[in-house]
C-alpha cells in the first residue's frame, strides 16, 4: 500500500489479502448473510470497510495485543468501538466498559445502542456463573449465545421494518450495503443454531490410542461437536476423553480452567499446550500449573508459525516449565500429542489440548479428525511468506515492517 512514487514501507498482511478475497468471493458467489468477525481491533481492521452494515456487534474485551491497541481496557474499547456505524444499530455484550463504550456510540451516530436485556428483557437473560459439585465457574458459552441471540432478534426486527416500509429487499442499495433477506427464524430456530459450537470450543471427544510393532495410531470415535466430520467406529481398552480448547491469553485460559475444575473434578489430567508469542507467557502458564500442580503432566508445542511462542520463550516466562515435557530436536506437535494420548491412556487421566489456534489443524490431523485442510502451499505462504497478523500497525521500524522473502 503506497503512494505512487512515494512507498509507505508497510506491506498488505496475509489476513488483509485473504480478506480481500473473501469479499470477492462473496460477491461473485451472491451469498446471502455474511457475519465477518475483525481479525485484530477494529478500527484499523480489513474488515472495518463496510459502508453500512445491518448490525455491529462487540462482545466482550479483555486485555490483549496491547502493544498495538492500547494498554488499558478503556484503550482497547475505543479501537473496538471502530466498528460503530452512523445510522447502524450496535449490540454490546456485558463484559465491556459500558461508558466509554456509549461515549463512542454517541459520536458514531449509531442508530441505538442496545445490550442483551435491551432485545430479549431481563426475565431471559442467564446468569453466566454454573456451579457443578460446589464449584463455580463463569461459561462463556452462555453468554455468547444469548449476545447471538439477541443480534438475530435485531436483524429479524430491522428486516421486518424494512418490509413494512415498503423498501422491498434493498437490491438498490449500494455496494457496501446490506442487500438481502434473512430467511424467516423462529424461536426454535434460534435456539438450535445458537446451540452449536465450532471446533475448538471445549470441544469434547473420545480417542483412542493403539501400537503395533510397526506404527502408533490414535483414532477419534465421537466428539461433541456436529460440525466435526469423524467416519471412524473403533473400541479399544481404556478410550480417553480429550478436550480442545483454543483458550489462548490470560483470561480464557481462567474460565477454562475453572470449567475443567467444575466439570471434571475428580479426573487426572494431561494438558497440551502452546501459545502466540505476543500473549502474556508467565500468566498462561500460572493458569495451566493450576489445573496441573505437577509441570510433568504438561507437554509444551510450537507451532511452525512466525507468531508462535517458542519452547525458549514459554520456558522464560515461567521457569517451572522446566520440568514439563518438550523436545527441542523434535518440535513436532504430532510428536507430544502422541506422547500425551499414549501416557493418558497408560495412566487413566483425560488430555486436554489448549491454546493458540496455530496448533489446532496438525492436533487435530494426528487425533485423525477427517476435514478440509489449506494445502500445503497456503500453509507455507502463511507461515512465512507474508506476515499472518496486523501487527505492522504496531512496527515503528519501516525494515521490520517489510514483508521477509
Amino acid at each position: 500500500f503506497s503512494s505512487p512514487g512515494k512507498p509507505r514501507g508497510i506491506p498488505a498482511t496475509f489476513f488483509e489479502i485473504t480478506t480481500a478475497l473473501a469479499f470477492r468471493y462473496f460477491d461473485k458467489g451472491g451469498v446471502d448473510v455474511v457475519v465477518l468477525e475483525t481479525g485484530l481491533g477494529g478500527r484499523l481492521d480489513a474488515t472495518n470497510v463496510l459502508v453500512k452494515p445491518d448490525l455491529c456487534v462487540i462482545t466482550s474485551i479483555g486485555l490483549e495485543h496491547t502493544r498495538i491497541l492500547g494498554e488499558t481496557i478503556e484503550e482497547i474499547a475505543g479501537e473496538k468501538a471502530g466498528i460503530m456505524k452512523r445510522d447502524v444499530p450496535v449490540l454490546v455484550g456485558p463484559n465491556v466498559p459500558h461508558g466509554v463504550m456509549r461515549g463512542h456510540a454517541e459520536k458514531k451516530g449509531v442508530e441505538k445502542y442496545y445490550e442483551c436485556e435491551d432485545v430479549l428483557g431481563e426475565g431471559a437473560i442467564k446468569s453466566t456463573t454454573r456451579e457443578v459439585d460446589g464449584v463455580e465457574y463463569v461459561d462463556y458459552d452462555i453468554e455468547n449465545s444469548q449476545i447471538a441471540t439477541a443480534a438475530l432478534h435485531l436483524l429479524q426486527s430491522k428486516q421486518r421494518r424494512r418490509s413494512g416500509d415498503g423498501d422491498g429487499d434493498g437490491d438498490s442499495l449500494p455496494v457496501g450495503q446490506a442487500s438481502k433477506q434473512l430467511h424467516p427464524m423462529t424461536d426454535v430456530d434460534i435456539e438450535k443454531g445458537v446451540s452449536l459450537r465450532p471446533p475448538c470450543r471445549f470441544e469434547e471427544m473420545t480417542c483412542h490410542y493403539s501400537t503395533t510393532s510397526d506404527s502408533t495410531a490414535i483414532t477419534t470415535s465421537s466428539s461433541s461437536n456436529s460440525n466435526t466430520n469423524i467416519n471412524i467406529s473403533t473400541t479399544t481398552p481404556n478410550p480417553i476423553t480429550v478436550i480442545l480448547d483454543v483458550a489462548h491469553n490470560p483470561p480464557a485460559m481462567d474460565l477454562l480452567a475453572n470449567k475443567l475444575k467444575a466439570t471434571y473434578p475428580n479426573q487426572a489430567k494431561r494438558i497440551v499446550a502452546g501459545f502466540s508469542a505476543d500473549k502474556d507467557l508467565s500468566r498462561c502458564a500460572q493458569s495451566l500449573l493450576s489445573i496441573i500442580p505437577n509441570p510433568s503432566s504438561l507437554h509444551l508445542v510450537e507451532a511452525a508459525h512466525p507468531r508462535a511462542a517458542t519452547l525458549e520463550d514459554m520456558l522464560k516466562a515461567e521457569p517451572k516449565l522446566g520440568d514439563s515435557n518438550f523436545d527441542e530436536a523434535d518440535r513436532s506437535i504430532a510428536a507430544q500429542v502422541q506422547s500425551a494420548v499414549r501416557l493418558a491412556q497408560e495412566r487413566g487421566e483425560m488430555v486436554i489440548i489448549c491454546g493458540s489456534v496455530f496448533i489446532m489443524s496438525e492436533v487435530r490431523e494426528t487425533l485423525g479428525i477427517e476435514e478440509p485442510r489449506d494445502s500445503e502451499y497456503i500453509a507455507e505462504v502463511a507461515g512465512s511468506g507474508m506476515r499472518s497478523g496486523q501487527e505492522n500497525f504496531g512496527d515503528k521500524d519501516p525494515e521490520k515492517a517489510a514483508v521477509v522473502a
